[in-house]
């Protein structure tokens, strides 16, 4: 079945803001004057691959994998926000949630 136009959409719309993770670098490198500091994406990639790499049968590599892939996929809406930059856990989390909703309500998924 091919896939409407709304759903194509969707998934531009969703890529657009998945984009943004290239082209953020993490602050923790930028405000430490690291040359040529890794993006959000440079890391989610790099957990990935680890991830990848894991050898104990006591975890479930596949589901590592997939969290490492989105574990900071929030941070395109809010950016990389440091212990230092003066915002407290519980409202890092919370813009953290909101910024999630609004990335899986831009694939047309409420939950």
């Amino acid at each position: 079945m091919p896939m409407s136009q709304t759903a194509a959409s969707s998934i531009i719309d969703f890529l657009s803001i998945v984009e943004q993770l290239k082209r953020t670098k993490r602050t923790g490198w930028v405000n430490s004057g690291v040359a040529a500091p890794e993006s959000i994406a440079d890391h989610m990639y790099r957990m990935s691959i680890m991830a990848m790499l894991i050898q104990d049968n006591a975890l479930d590599r596949t589901k590592c994998i997939k969290m490492a892939l989105v574990h900071d996929l929030a941070e395109a809406l809010v950016g990389d926000i440091t212990p230092f930059d003066g915002i407290d856990k519980q409202e890092k989390a919370a813009r953290e949630r909101q910024a999630m909703r609004e990335i899986v309500q831009t694939l047309g998924n409420s939950e």
